[in-house]
């Protein structure tokens, strides 16, 4: 087994697509509110497995480590440890992906399973844009912001 340094588009992709993923609509203890963030992580662990059936085909498994800001009215696990494990599908940077992500705040955990598309682009100056788009589903775990327990259906 290979262990590669991580690229720093890598990283710099999954805080971004989970920028995107925090903002969505969290309901509990039937009241509603909305969530929105971004989390800065360095990658901690990763294995890329090159495959040859195409130019530029790899499989990689990541694990980032880092840390929750909220952003938005109603704070949500903000400062919270933050991890995540993925499992990524790329042709030249391009392809799905599927995140577990954990977060830590004073006692109380939340779960979370984050599934998508990347989509990656060159700049004219040949800086990677990269394009995440998905869907984040809360699994399980406490809510900080009014001290109830959720559980997803």
């Amino acid at each position: 087994m290979k262990i590669c340094k991580s690229k720093p588009w890598i990283a710099g992709a999954f805080g971004l697509a989970l920028a995107f993923a925090f903002c969505v609509s969290y309901s509990a203890a039937q009241q509603k509110i909305t969530i929105s963030g971004k989390v800065t992580t360095a990658v901690t662990i990763r294995h890329e497995i090159p495959w040859d059936d195409a130019d530029g085909h790899s499989i990689f498994a990541l694990k980032s480590e880092g840390v929750n800001s909220s952003t938005g009215k109603d704070k949500f696990m903000d400062g919270a440890e933050y991890a995540y494990v993925s499992y990524n599908d790329y042709i030249k940077g391009n392809g799905p992906h599927v995140s577990y992500s954990k977060m830590i705040l004073n006692g109380d955990t939340v779960f979370s399973k984050a599934e998508g598309k990347t989509k990656t682009v060159l700049s004219p100056k040949g800086k990677p844009i990269i394009t995440i788009e998905g869907t984040i589903t809360f699994s399980k775990g406490t809510a900080p912001t009014k001290g109830s327990t959720f559980q997803a259906i």
